[in-house]
């Protein structure tokens, strides 16, 4: 059992086939429980429970519904981690929407599927408050894969994690980093009140209203519609999103108000795909992003101001 605070952000998802829909996370505000014999769980999600719950005297819940909400609605999701007494360890609250099976007798688990996803967004935001103990940290992740044939491969990641303690409502924001310019087919998102190899008993995270965010700046007139630029302010990078109906040459300049070109990219024949320009090691001030394809320059003006 102690294995499962082993599960890294990075983890391997089972893909779904694609279905021509909207990405939506299921049951985002937690308002809706489905009732099992001696628990329940968020609908739509899957926790330890049913397994914990297996064990004669001394079977307990990580994951409840709690009358402690943002915003509107009744309810949010409770994640503790606990001491179950047999066989003897500490657990922590975990749910996905995907599915988990945990073997409490070999402490192993498995991880598998997850909901459709046909889009590519920027962000997992929610609301949280957490309670840590002993040093405890908290996590909250999100993976997009894509599935062709026998072979998965992870599109796109991004975590929020502290050790803080946050007794009020917070919002959060995971940043996702696309690694790869495929478009993913299946999303899952994990939670878990503890996320490192010791962990105390009493460790609390509440968890509500999530959603995805997504790349804005899109304007129907612009000279390059198909392109979108996002600023993500809080990682220092401009993200750059293509949707051309076939592939054209793109060239990528991010020019200061001098004149002097501090960065550049041939992204060469694309159709679609992303771009990430850091601009961390810059000064603050306003620059010019040029994006020069099919012979037609498409420019935006930013002002950049990092956190260094």
């Amino acid at each position: 059992m102690r294995r499962l605070i082993l599960i890294s952000l990075l983890f391997v998802i089972v893909g779904l086939t694609r279905m021509a829909a909207q990405t939506v996370i299921p049951n985002p505000s937690f308002e809706n429980w489905t009732n099992y014999s001696n628990y329940s769980d968020p609908t739509g999600w899957d926790t330890p429970n049913q397994e914990l719950m297996s064990i004669p005297f001394f079977g307990v819940t990580v994951v409840s519904k709690s009358t402690d909400h943002q915003g509107s609605g009744s309810y949010s999701a409770k994640l503790e981690t606990k001491h179950i007494t047999l066989p003897p360890t500490d657990v922590p609250g975990f749910m996905t929407c995907g599915t988990l099976t945990v073997n409490i007798t070999s402490g192993t688990y498995t991880l598998s599927g997850g909901v459709p996803c046909v889009d590519l967004p920027t962000h997992l935001k929610g609301y949280y408050k957490f309670s840590p103990k002993g040093g405890d940290s908290c996590a909250i992740g999100i993976g997009l894969t894509k599935t062709t044939g026998a072979v998965k491969d992870t599109i796109a990641y991004g975590s929020f994690s502290t050790k803080d303690t946050v007794p009020d409502w917070t919002p959060f924001s995971a940043w996702i980093d696309y690694i790869s310019t495929d478009t993913p087919d299946t999303m899952n998102i994990i939670a878990l009140s503890t996320a490192q190899t010791v962990m105390t008993p009493g460790t609390v995270l509440y968890v509500d209203n999530l959603f995805l965010d997504y790349t804005t700046g899109f304007k129907e007139n612009d000279p390059a519609a198909g392109i979108q630029v996002y600023n993500d302010r809080e990682t220092s990078r401009l993200m750059v999103f293509f949707d051309f109906p076939r592939a054209q040459p793109v060239h990528i300049r991010l020019v200061n108000m001098t004149g002097q070109c501090v960065f550049s990219v041939n992204q060469g024949l694309i159709d679609k795909g992303r771009s990430i320009i850091p601009y961390e090691t810059l000064k603050k001030g306003v620059y010019l992003l040029e994006i020069l394809h099919n012979n037609k320059v498409f420019t935006k003006k930013f002002f950049l101001n990092n956190k260094s």
